[in-house]
């Protein structure tokens, strides 16, 4: 019903974690004095403003539920009625739908189990036992903001739970945002920036392994461009760790009462679960019988790579090292030279 909804969805504390220079769509910096890495409110009002000076056309409350081929065109059928239109091109997100692992016993669970979606305010958790279950980009998230509470409002027991360790980097070193040597990194060959990515990771926080944290399964660049899985930011949770503010424990077996098992047999009582545990696309009932998405929902192809479906586009649906702002340009002119070349 309005400009950027999900961003709106977000809890408080949501900010960039791209710089403000990297983070901006063709022809529309941020305004003199944003902070470097924007806040929720501040990119709110930057995409209200971008839609307004190019007086594009927003069909709001209108939802797409299925797309389809009929007589060489594309039909969009719609809650309202149907379009129909040469190419259709689905911008709608890898990280629309919140998604949660099953666990055993969730559904007994004494206490209270939320998504990192709807982490709220950090102050919520003052004096709760938490554990956060994953450590990836929306684990760190959460972490950093839970770090950073004064004494007074600081959870009272704060716990990480994760399978995997991460692919970290500082948020800045010194006063430089790390994230301004991405443009780079993503030019060199998937094992050096590999390479790269852990030689920083590294020298900023050194084996994240004496903190409990288990061993990443691949190279930082590699499993992005496998799995969709984005370089997580650290932004004074490393700190709260070394210091052992927050604890490191075992991935969850299952939940049985008041109580989350580990998989190493302890038990632990939180009072609130917050499940750092990624998202889908939610477009299986959109396109999902069109062969072009893989087992996980997301698209196969996006930007300007055929799709395998004529005048069927997808953008934004991967993670990438140069942020999802300069993507999002860099594919639309894909795109668009696409369809212009008659594709």
């Amino acid at each position: 019903h309005r400009i950027a909804e999900p961003w709106r969805r977000r809890h408080q504390r949501l900010s960039l974690n791209t710089h403000r220079d990297l983070s901006f769509l063709p022809g529309a910096r941020y305004p003199a004095g944003t902070p470097a890495f924007p806040a929720k409110a501040a990119v709110i009002a930057y995409l209200e403003r971008f839609a307004a000076a190019r007086s594009i056309t927003i069909e709001f409350g209108t939802s797409v539920e299925r797309i389809e081929r009929a007589d060489g065109r594309w039909q969009l059928h719609t809650d309202r009625e149907i379009r129909r239109t040469a190419h259709a091109i689905v911008a709608t997100g890898r990280d629309r739908v919140p998604w949660m692992p099953d666990w055993p016993g969730m559904e007994s669970f004494g206490g209270r189990l939320v998504h990192a979606a709807d982490f709220g305010k950090a102050e919520d958790y003052g004096g709760m036992k938490v554990l956060v279950v994953g450590a990836g980009n929306s684990g760190f998230d959460v972490l950093n903001h839970l770090s950073r509470n004064s004494d007074e409002t600081r959870a009272r027991k704060i716990w990480l739970s994760a399978r995997h360790g991460p692919a970290l980097l500082p948020k800045r070193i010194g006063n430089i945002a790390v994230q301004r040597f991405a443009t780079v990194t993503e030019r060199l060959p998937v094992g050096l920036a590999d390479a790269a990515i852990a030689a920083v990771q590294r020298l900023s926080f050194g084996d994240l392994a004496r903190y409990g944290l288990p061993p990443a399964a691949r190279g930082a660049a590699s499993r992005l461009a496998a799995e969709n899985i984005a370089i997580a930011t650290d932004d004074g949770a490393m700190k709260a760790i070394a210091a052992g503010l927050i604890e490191v424990v075992p991935p969850v077996a299952r939940f049985a009462g008041q109580d989350v098992m580990l998989t190493d047999g302890r038990a632990i009582a939180p009072d609130v679960v917050i499940a750092a545990t990624g998202y889908r696309s939610g477009l299986e009932e959109m396109v999902g019988a069109l062969g072009v998405l893989d087992h996980k929902g997301t698209p196969k192809a996006t930007g300007g790579e055929p799709t395998g479906q004529p005048g069927l586009w997808f953008m934004g649906m991967r993670a990438s090292l140069i942020g999802d702002f300069p993507s999002a340009a860099r594919q639309s002119r894909a795109i668009a030279a696409r369809i212009a070349a008659g594709d």
